[in-house]
């Protein structure tokens, strides 16, 4: 079966995910800039990642090939506007099953769960068709949260947003399904994040990994209605080296979750949202 030669290929390229998706990787034993100015740390602790969110506008700068996060044509994220309508293309068939076994830890801006693939006997996949009509699938790879959200819709920022990341047959970032999540006072806490050890365990002052942590991604579709309303568009990486040629969902539903909840992913958070991008040649749900 495709995604099972595929497996290799994906796994082999974990050990090069700092060169083509640095986002969704912890860096052991370095702490970035930012929590260094934070705890007033001696500043002798060196930031390998070699970037912060709060200086994305000088990535091109800080690396050569990171060109894209300041010439691309294709940046996110892009604030969504409602009257764009929703989309009547690209429908994904999310094949999710229902446990899956990975690693947890905090990729120094707030939680992050990386699929074992050795550990599963299936793959979770996203199926997609593209412009030309041809039906993709990928596999995925990750799951984690920014904060605070990086899309907007109507000028409207939540508090935090989920990626769900997959990877093509090469081993290269291809899709990005993402779930905008807010606060409500009568909401209760997500089943989600209910599902994975308390957040405090993974705190971003620490550099621990929790191994063998079940995973239910169907639980983020049930609260967003099934994925069945969102806005698509071509993308990239929203962290350097901003790689271009990512099909981006976000579900037009939001993730509410109860204050307590939301105030326990905030206090293991960092700042980490890229700016919006300027919507050029996007292709937004067409």
């Amino acid at each position: 079966m495709f995604f099972q030669k595929a497996l290799g290929v994906v796994a082999a390229s974990a050990s090069l995910v700092s060169a083509c998706a640095p986002e969704l990787y912890k860096r052991s034993g370095h702490h970035p800039n930012h929590m260094v100015k934070r705890q007033n740390l001696p500043n002798d602790i060196k930031d390998s990642r070699g970037w912060t969110f709060e200086l994305s506008e000088e990535w091109n700068v800080l690396n050569p090939d990171w060109g894209y996060c300041f010439n691309g044509t294709q940046q996110s994220p892009i604030a969504i506007d409602s009257r764009w309508g929703l989309s009547t293309k690209h429908q994904p068939k999310l094949n999710y099953p229902e446990r899956l076994l990975g690693r947890y830890n905090n990729w120094d801006f707030g939680p992050q769960w990386i699929v074992d693939y050795a550990a599963n006997s299936e793959n979770a996949t996203l199926t997609f068709e593209e412009e030309d009509g041809e039906k993709e699938e990928v596999i995925f790879q990750s799951w984690h949260t920014h904060s605070p959200a990086e899309h907007s819709i109507d000028g409207w920022y939540p508090r935090a947003e989920l990626h769900l990341v997959h990877y093509d047959k090469q081993g290269v970032p291809r899709a990005v399904v993402g779930f905008l999540i807010e606060r409500h006072s009568h909401a209760s806490s997500s089943a989600f994040f209910d599902q994975m050890p308390a957040f405090k365990s993974i705190n971003f002052r620490d550099d621990v990994t929790l191994p063998n942590v079940t995973c239910n991604l169907n639980h983020a579709l049930e609260a967003v209605n099934g994925y069945r309303d969102f806005y698509t568009y071509k993308g990239s990486l929203t962290t350097p080296p901003c790689k271009q040629g990512l099909r981006w969902y976000i579900a037009k539903d939001v993730i509410y979750i109860s204050d307590r909840q939301m105030q326990e992913l905030l206090d293991v958070s960092t700042f980490s949202a890229r700016p919006v991008q300027r919507v050029w040649q996007h292709a937004v749900n067409e």
